[in-house]
C-alpha cells in the first residue's frame, strides 16, 4: 500500500506535526507513506525524510491554480505508484478531491478535517461561504473516505458537507518521544501553541487580572501573528507573562514538561494536541469545552467554557492551591494519553485505509 500525505506547507502547526509523528509508524507497521507538500516554508521536511518519510515538492503554484495542481499531483500519483491520496486542509483537499472528479486519479481519496473553520473559528465573510460552497462540492464528490481528528469536528464537517460518512481518527502521541523528555520543574503556567485568536491568550491575560493574590510566572509558549497585540497587553496588565516565540517541537515538550500548570484557553479547538502532550507529560491542565478538548481529557483536567476569563480564573485559583487535585492530575495523565498512542492511531488508520481500498475494489 502506497498512500501520498498531500499538505499545503510543512510549518509547524498541528496537521503538520500529525504527519511527524504518525507516518513513521505508518513506515514500521508496512505501509509506504510519503509527503507531497505543495508550497513553503518546509520547516519539518527534514525531521520527516530523518525518520524514512520521503517528501517530494511539488512544483509551487498560486494557491487557487487547483487544476494545474490536480494534473501535477496525479502525474506523481502515478510514478509513485500510489493508490491512497491522504489530504489535510483546504488546498489539498480541494486539489485531491479534483484529481479524483477529473478522473486523473484511480485510487482512493481519503480527506482529513482537522479543525472549526466553518463554525466560527474564521470571520464569516463572503470569501469564506465560497471557500465553504466550492469545498463542499468537490469534498461531496471527490472524496471518498472524509475523515475528523475529533467527534466535534467529525459534527462540524457533517453539518457542512452533507455527508454522514466521515470516521473519526485521533491525533497520536509518541510516547516513546515524551518519555525521553527531561526538564527541571518550576512554578509555571504554561500556555502553549501558536498566537493567534482562537487560542485564547487574551481571555488567560483577563482571567489572571481576576486572581486575588500574586500572580504566578506566566509562559505564552510558541510564535504568531498576535503577537504585537499581546506584547502590548501584557505590558499594559504589567503581569509577569513572558512570549518565547518560535519553539521547535522538542523545546515546546521540555517547556511543557516543567511547567506547574498548562493552560489551554481555546476558543476553537479541533482536536486539541497540546493537551494531550501535556496529559503524556504528567501536567495538570486547565482547559476550555471548546471543540475535541473535553474528548482528549476524557475524566481529567478542570474544564471551563470558552470565551469566560471569570470562569478560568476560578479554575486556576482552584487548581494553583489543591495539592492533591494537581498530584491526581499528574498520576492519571499518562495512562489517558497512552490511549492515543502512535501504533493504536496509525494501526486505526490502516485499518481505515483497507477498508476504503476493499469497497472501491468490490464496489461498495
Amino acid at each position: 500500500m502506497t498512500v501520498l500525505h498531500v499538505i499545503e506547507t510543512l510549518a509547524r502547526g498541528g496537521a503538520e506535526q500529525l504527519l511527524v509523528t504518525l507516518l513513521p509508524e505508518l513506515v514500521r507497521q508496512g505501509v509506504n507513506a510519503e509527503v507531497v507538500v505543495l508550497r513553503g516554508p518546509y520547516d519539518l521536511e527534514g525531521e520527516l525524510e530523518r525518520a524514512g518519510v520521503v517528501v517530494h515538492r511539488l512544483n509551487e503554484r498560486r494557491k487557487w491554480a487547483i487544476v494545474n495542481s490536480a494534473v501535477e499531483l496525479a502525474k506523481l500519483a502515478k510514478v509513485r505508484q500510489a493508490d491512497t491520496l491522504h489530504a489535510h486542509l483546504y488546498f489539498p483537499i480541494s486539489i485531491t478531491a479534483t484529481t479524483k472528479i477529473l478522473g486523473l486519479f484511480k485510487g482512493v481519496t481519503h480527506a482529513s478535517f482537522h479543525n472549526l473553520a466553518y463554525g466560527g473559528a474564521n470571520k464569516r465573510t463572503w470569501k469564506l461561504w465560497l471557500r465553504q460552497k466550492l469545498s463542499r462540492f468537490l469534498v461531496r464528490r471527490g472524496i471518498d473516505q472524509p475523515q475528523a481528528v475529533s467527534k466535534a469536528s467529525e459534527k462540524h464537517f457533517i453539518t457542512t458537507y452533507g455527508r454522514n460518512d466521515v470516521k473519526v481518527i485521533y491525533n497520536a502521541v509518541d510516547l516513546g518521544l515524551i518519555g525521553a523528555i527531561t526538564a527541571s520543574a518550576n512554578d509555571t503556567i504554561v500556555l502553549p501553541g501558536r498566537l493567534v485568536k482562537e487560542k485564547g491568550h487574551l481571555d488567560l491575560i483577563r482571567a489572571l487580572e481576576l486572581l486575588e493574590g500574586p500572580c504566578p510566572e506566566v509562559v505564552f509558549a510558541g510564535d504568531g501573528p498576535m503577537r504585537p497585540t499581546l506584547e502590548d497587553r501584557i505590558k499594559s496588565s504589567e503581569l509577569p507573562v513572558t512570549i518565547t516565540g518560535r519553539l521547535s517541537h522538542h523545546e515546546m515538550l521540555k517547556t511543557i514538561r516543567a511547567a506547574r500548570l498548562v493552560v489551554i484557553p481555546s476558543r476553537y479547538e479541533g482536536f486539541g494536541l497540546t493537551a494531550l502532550e501535556a496529559l503524556a507529560l504528567g501536567r495538570p491542565v486547565v482547559s476550555t469545552t471548546a471543540g475535541g478538548l473535553p474528548e482528549v481529557l476524557g475524566e481529567l483536567g478542570s474544564l471551563v467554557p470558552p470565551a469566560d476569563p471569570s470562569a478560568l480564573a476560578s479554575a486556576l485559583s482552584q487548581a494553583l492551591t489543591d495539592h492533591e487535585w494537581r498530584k491526581t492530575q499528574e498520576r492519571h495523565g499518562p495512562p489517558r494519553a497512552a490511549q492515543f498512542s502512535v501504533e493504536a492511531i496509525a494501526s486505526q488508520q490502516i485499518a481505515l485505509y483497507r477498508q476504503t481500498l476493499k469497497s472501491k475494489n468490490t464496489g461498495q
